[in-house]
């Protein structure tokens, strides 16, 4: 989805506008294919070692960009934020009301308790998600395999915090300089899920710091390859991780029981890989009026349901078994997906996946507030009712988790 409106953007794709011969909405399904089949043939081709590096490019790229363009918007505003947040309010057409509570989470609506109830549970269940999800990402939980040793494992997680944690604070002066320079409208007639607004800005900062139109088609380009290579970045390892584990977990340890080789296991991993890539691209053709940021927050409740419960059990729980890892995989899993299909996001609202359609009764956008913890209850009750328990098991997986010894 961010991929087809980047794309859109830098080919002037918009609606009312045609491209070789297509409308803008045929046009924008077209990128997302094309974007789709290049990140599919990435991963097939480039593999492990490939992606780690796209990764280490991307994330200098990301924070270099993310700086330059924060530093700028603050100059712009002789760095008061006072008076960036005022712009900020009064271009977005909502006035004062856009720095308060109320326009898409906790709104208070008259005569309606249990509606305002929702509002704000919405809020508190993105909350739960983002910051849970993050230690259950299967991308994230890749990367522990290519480094060395625990030591080095530690490091490593203590630089992707200070990084992330950086990020987040500029996107604070991303998103508000984007509404005071762009402003809503040109970010909302661009696309409509206003998933351009980045990069809409760094052409507004080109125009104003670096020589007029061709300054900012400069800066535009910059930026915009270095969102394209987050993009790739994160699309590969996802789909490196989702392949990998059907090629070794399913089909080499379920399927052939131990029994294949190594060869039959990438040849698996690389079909898987075309199969995943396919089902993503039909699924972004009909997310397309989704926000991006959105869209993550619901995969980091789907992460935080289905994974982060096995691996606090593992961690932590002297009795957690298979039975138990199983069930809270499958439960925190059925339960986040079963619910986002009956939520708003899917259908019933103006934005959903299917707004001509209505399905829907789960009230809230993120599922993460229930389904969390469903996927810990399910663990818990898999595990009573299963009798396997091995204390040296877990004695010796501990020890692992905290010295890294004996894990190579």
């Amino acid at each position: 989805v961010g991929a087809g409106a980047l794309v859109s953007l830098l080919l002037g794709i918009r609606p009312g506008t045609t491209f070789l011969g297509m409308d803008a909405d045929t046009a924008k399904i077209a990128t997302i294919i094309l974007v789709g089949a290049l990140m599919i043939v990435y991963v097939v081709v480039g593999g492990m070692k490939g992606t780690t590096y796209v990764q280490i490019v991307k994330a200098f790229m990301l924070m270099t960009g993310a700086l330059v363009m924060t530093l700028l918007v603050l100059a712009t505003y002789k760095f008061n934020l006072s008076t960036l947040l005022g712009d900020a309010a009064e271009q977005s057409g909502k006035g004062a009301a856009f720095l308060e509570p109320g326009l898409r989470y906790g709104v208070e609506t008259a005569g309606d308790a249990a509606k305002t109830f929702y509002s704000k549970m919405d809020l508190l269940s993105l909350g739960i998600a983002l910051v849970l999800g993050t230690a259950g990402l299967p991308h994230i939980l890749t990367r522990f395999y290519t480094v060395p040793t625990s030591k080095i494992a530690r490091k490593s997680v203590l630089w992707a915090i200070g990084i992330i944690g950086t990020f987040y604070l500029f996107t604070l002066a991303l998103g508000f300089g984007a509404a005071a320079l762009v402003g809503s409208k040109a970010i909302t007639d661009q696309d409509k899920a206003g998933n351009t607004a980045a990069p809409q800005l760094a052409q507004a900062l080109g125009i104003d710091y670096f020589g007029g139109d061709t300054g900012g088609a400069v800066l535009l380009a910059i930026i915009a390859a270095v969102a394209f290579a987050t993009i790739l970045a994160v699309v590969a390892g996802l789909t490196l991780a989702s392949s990998s584990s059907l090629a070794h977990d399913f089909y080499a340890s379920v399927v052939k029981r131990g029994q294949a080789s190594e060869r039959d296991e990438v040849r698996v991993a690389r079909i898987a890989a075309f199969v995943i890539g396919a089902i993503a691209i039909i699924l972004s053709i009909f997310a397309q009026s989704l926000n991006v940021a959105f869209l993550v927050a619901l995969a980091f409740a789907v992460a935080a349901s289905g994974n982060l419960p096995a691996i606090i059990y593992s961690l932590f729980w002297k009795r957690f078994n298979t039975s138990g890892a199983l069930w809270a995989i499958y439960g925190g899993l059925i339960s986040a997906v079963f619910l986002v299909f009956f939520s708003p996001v899917v259908s019933g609202s103006a934005t959903a996946m299917f707004p001509d359609s209505d399905w829907h009764w789960f009230p809230l956008n993120n599922p993460g507030i229930i389904s969390i913890p469903v996927g810990f209850l399910c663990g818990w009750i898999g595990t009573l009712i299963s009798k396997e328990s091995d204390a040296d098991k877990y004695a010796e997986l501990e020890v692992r988790s905290l010295t890294g010894f004996g894990a190579h």
